[in-house]
């Protein structure tokens, strides 16, 4: 099973991205794939990750490593940790703390970032051009990911 957390503040622009692509992703929900739209606290759904006992953990998050405005990268559980810095979304709690959290409980759980370059944060409840264009690539690539595993 594989449990995808979006992450996101939808009034700070392209901070919502993770947030709108997990609402996106609902729609194909099954009984190998549970999506929460965790807005800006995925630490509030530790507990539901946890209890449904996922092969796979994939955050959604918009995040600055420094690639043309759109792109996104899947990063493994090691490269998170190195990235903390470089998340732009107003989470809560760090996400470090989340995936620690998860490993504790789940120490075989593989768990990995869809990260997601954003152009602008500024208070506004619409993405940047650039990132509704990519909307649908991310959610295809995400679609094809979940299938192949």
């Amino acid at each position: 099973m594989i449990v995808v957390l979006g992450i996101g503040n939808r009034l700070r622009g392209d901070d919502g991205i993770g947030s709108i692509v997990a609402q996106e992703l609902k729609k194909y929900e099954s009984d190998n794939l549970i999506v929460y739209d965790c807005e800006t606290t995925p630490e509030n759904y530790i507990d539901k990750v946890i209890s449904n006992n996922p092969d796979w953990v994939i955050f959604i998050d918009a995040c600055n490593f420094n690639a043309p405005v759109g792109s996104f990268r899947l990063f493994e559980e090691k490269e998170v940790s190195k990235l903390s810095g470089a998340f732009v979304s107003t989470h809560t709690l760090p996400l470090t703390v989340s995936v620690a959290l998860i490993k504790t409980n789940l120490p075989h759980t593989r768990i990995s970032l869809l990260g997601i370059q954003p152009e602008r944060l500024n208070f506004s409840m619409t993405l940047s051009n650039k990132l509704r264009q990519s909307k649908n690539e991310i959610i295809n690539f995400l679609l094809k990911l979940l299938k192949e595993s």
